[in-house]
């Protein structure tokens, strides 16, 4: 059985047998692909899953100024 439950801001979460899978509403730019930041995150709990899906936001926000910078070089 799945549940989808809106997420940290800008994801979503799907629970699955072995815990819960969240996927990314929104597109990345292929700078950030490039650069670590990813479009799903699996965890065991909530509470992990949660705190990947914050480091990720805050990844892409620095990976998309980063990328704000190099094109202005």
């Amino acid at each position: 059985m799945s549940t989808t439950i809106t997420f940290a801001p800008g994801w979503h979460a799907d629970r699955h047998e072995n815990g819960w899978v969240a996927r990314r509403k929104g597109d990345l730019t292929e700078y950030q692909r490039a650069n670590g930041c990813l479009a799903e995150i699996t965890a065991t709990d909530l509470g992990e899953l949660w705190i990947l899906c914050d480091a990720q936001i805050r990844l892409a926000e620095r990976v998309a100024l980063a990328e704000t910078a190099r094109n202005l070089a």
